[in-house]
């Protein structure tokens, strides 16, 4: 065989290995490319199932807050919710109202018409007490047929809001399957002026000026020290009281 004969075997024998070598490496980039889609497929599946679970979670949390929070018959926010708001308006601003009211009939509904229509009294009620809610006032459920305003200002925007309050639940009849039913809201309230800071002492007072309400007929009473305590304890409603004023 010549040596040009031979040089171009040669070459092409090398040109052939280089071809295989590369066919191998080509082959091998894909099996590498397929594992790596593999692998991005499964991180977007865990991805997936990762924002899946933060938003599971996250509507629990949104469950359970509001659960904590919230009023189930109502949809107002809850006695806790309402202690919260109270303690930061008293860190937030200086001067502060709390206003207590109580429905006078409402157990005559419950005991006449049965709970389910008691609640869909105890809603309605509830919306026009939201009526009155804006930034400067806060509605809450306490417990059965009690009510709360938080409101943000002294003496005079806290009597003010407290008898709007009571005119519009005493004033304006509710509608129960087409039955009207009247029912008078006992009120009672106080100030930061009146009764200090504290968010426990607030509510407590406002709930014996309520209670002197309740006692009276129903009408709108503020705080005085001539209403005097009751047990830390025990409802102001719970103790004899003295109409000695």
């Amino acid at each position: 065989m010549s040596q040009t004969a031979n040089s171009l075997l040669t070459a092409a024998g090398g040109l052939l290995a280089g071809l295989a070598v590369a066919g191998l490496w080509a082959l091998r980039l894909r099996i590498l490319l397929a594992r790596a889609h593999t692998r991005l497929r499964e991180l977007d599946r865990l991805v997936g199932a990762a924002h899946a679970l933060v938003e599971t979670l996250r509507a629990e949390r949104d469950t359970y807050h509001r659960q904590a929070t919230e009023d189930d018959t109502t949809r107002l926010p809850n006695r806790r919710a309402a202690m919260h708001q109270l303690t930061r308006a008293i860190r937030e601003h200086g001067q502060v109202g709390v206003i207590v009211l109580d429905l006078v009939g409402f157990k005559l509904v419950n005991d006449r018409l049965g709970h389910l229509a008691g609640n869909t009294l105890l809603s309605q009620v509830a919306e026009r007490l939201r009526r009155l809610s804006r930034s400067e006032v806060f509605a809450a459920r306490l417990s059965g047929d009690e009510f709360t305003l938080i409101v943000t200002g002294g003496a005079a925007r806290t009597a003010a809001v407290a008898g709007q309050a009571w005119r519009d639940i005493s004033q304006v009849p509710f509608l129960l399957d087409g039955r009207q039913v009247d029912l008078v809201a006992s009120v009672g309230y106080t100030t930061t002026e009146q009764a200090g800071r504290d968010p426990g002492s607030l509510l407590h007072r406002a709930d014996i000026a309520m209670y002197w309400s309740k006692a009276n007929g129903g009408v709108v009473y503020g705080y005085a020290e001539h209403m005097g305590d009751t047990p830390a304890d025990g409802r102001p409603r719970d103790w004899p009281l003295s109409h000695d004023r």
